[in-house]
């Protein structure tokens, strides 16, 4: 049976245009996948807000969340690339921190040059850790994985010219791909001509940055894996609200003009027939 890091491998390997939204728990990992995608991000920033009602400030620790992205591959039959923030520590620390994401199921996950805590860079401004520090995880990941097939993205935070410098180091220290984050769309269209390798972007709308621009327009240009990181979050938040909203108002829930499903719609969605399958199979007596 293939694994799920062979899939994202073979994956990588296509011309396709390959978009991966960023799931923050396994109700929208599975909706993710419901929707034709072949391969799921997780974002970092919607996964402190799902656990703990935070920003992404570094407060979800290591092992919170381990166990939710085992939770996340486990309720999808696609691949998910996982945010590994900074590795959780040094690189010791980021030998563990592969072994137990490859343990969850992942196919893949990014390390970041940020300084710790590790925070939103659309937050407050980052600081990166040395090149020999990062190249040092990058190594230590890289050695570590069980599965060759496992994929290591190296996300770096540096301004421009720094980032390209950082980005092509990293990837003859053994990272397969790895992330930039543009600051400006001139940015953008610069860093495919100047990165010896496959670039990962996030795109995110309203930020002056790729606005206009598709995840075809972004292949186009150079990019390898185009992830939305925000849209699940934002729109299922906004849902959340607009609903609650609407009962705190008519004290009640009937006539709710926002979009919804029916309780069969659900069912449907959450596979409940593979479970009533599951019953007579096996519930007997």
């Amino acid at each position: 049976m293939i694994t799920k890091a062979q899939q994202l491998r073979q994956l990588l390997a296509g011309n396709e245009v390959l978009v991966a939204p960023c799931a923050y728990d396994a109700l929208s990992a599975k909706a993710i996948e419901a929707a034709g995608f072949k391969l799921a991000g997780t974002t970092g920033y919607g996964m402190h807000g799902s656990i703990l009602g935070t920003p992404d400030n570094g407060l979800l620790a290591f092992n919170e969340m381990a166990a939710a992205l085992g939770k996340m591959a486990d309720a999808v039959d696609i691949p998910i690339m996982a945010d590994a923030e900074g590795g959780y520590g040094n690189a010791i620390n980021t030998i563990r921190t592969v072994r137990e994401f490859e343990k969850a199921g992942i196919a893949g996950l990014f390390i970041e040059d940020q300084k710790l805590p590790p925070n939103c860079p659309f937050i407050k401004a980052t600081e990166n850790i040395s090149i020999e520090e990062m190249v040092g995880k990058i190594k230590a990941a890289a050695d570590t994985r069980r599965d060759e097939n496992f994929v290591i993205v190296a996300r770096t935070d540096a301004p421009f010219a720094e980032a390209v410098e950082r980005a092509n180091i990293y990837l003859e220290a053994g990272a397969d791909m790895v992330k930039v984050i543009p600051k400006t769309k001139e940015e953008l269209l610069a860093y495919p001509s100047q990165i010896n390798g496959p670039i990962h972007l996030g795109l995110y709308a309203n930020k002056g940055i790729n606005d206009g621009l598709t995840a075809t327009d972004a292949v186009k240009l150079g990019y390898k894996i185009i992830t939305y990181p925000m849209s699940c979050l934002f729109a299922a938040t906004a849902a959340l609200m607009s609903v609650m909203n609407y009962i705190k108002e008519h004290d009640t829930d009937e006539g709710y003009p926002g979009m919804t499903l029916s309780f069969d719609e659900y069912l449907q969605f959450i596979g409940a027939e593979k479970y009533k399958e599951l019953d007579q199979k096996y519930l007997k007596g």
